[in-house]
This record gives structure tokens, sequence and C-alpha cells, in this order.
């Protein structure tokens, strides 16, 4: 298992409008094969900083299902939507494996 994490800074003053482009964009993901993302605020530090995860068996799985997402018009349009409403430049993309401590 491995989980996608997706770190932005949304853009001063577009913060409900890129609430209400979260949403549509997961409901379209979810409806193109991907899994539901969740969405987190940071409490402290950049401000208006944001996070959405979710799981996928590995990083193929996430490949897989993104490629065939983007094929999707749907999601393709949501995602540009969501786009607008971030700062240029402050996204990244991770995908993070657990580490076993045995």
């Amino acid at each position: 298992m491995v989980r996608h994490v997706v770190r932005s800074v949304v853009k001063y003053g577009h913060w409900k409008e890129y609430l209400a482009a979260t949403k549509a964009w997961n409901d379209a993901g979810v409806k193109a094969g991907l899994p539901s993302y969740r969405l987190y605020a940071s409490d402290w530090g950049t401000f208006n900083e944001t996070f959405c995860e979710a799981e996928y068996e590995d990083s193929g799985d996430i490949e897989r299902r993104m490629n065939a997402a983007q094929k999707d018009p749907g999601y393709d349009k949501a995602q540009y939507e969501i786009v607008s409403h971030l700062a240029e430049g402050e996204s990244r993309d991770t995908v993070l494996s657990e580490v076993k401590l045995d």
C-alpha cells in the first residue's frame, strides 16, 4: 500500500472557490476510477497550504488509474479548474511507502 499526497498552496482570496473545485475534482476522479481523496489544511506554517491524500496498491496502480482518469473529459475539466486556484509553482506530488521498523 502506498499513499499519494498532493501538497498545494491556495491563492489568497480563492479559498471557497478552491474548496468547491476540490469537491468537483474529487467527485469526477471517483467517477473516473480514482479513490476518494481526503483534504487537509495546515494550521501552522505556510498560509493556505493544503494536502490531498489517498491510498493505492502501489505506484503502478497510481499510474494506471491516473492515465485512465486523464482521458475522462469531466476529470480533465475539474483538474483544470482546481489548478486555477493554486499559487503557481507551489504544488508537489509525493508517493509515500510505509517503512517497517522491526
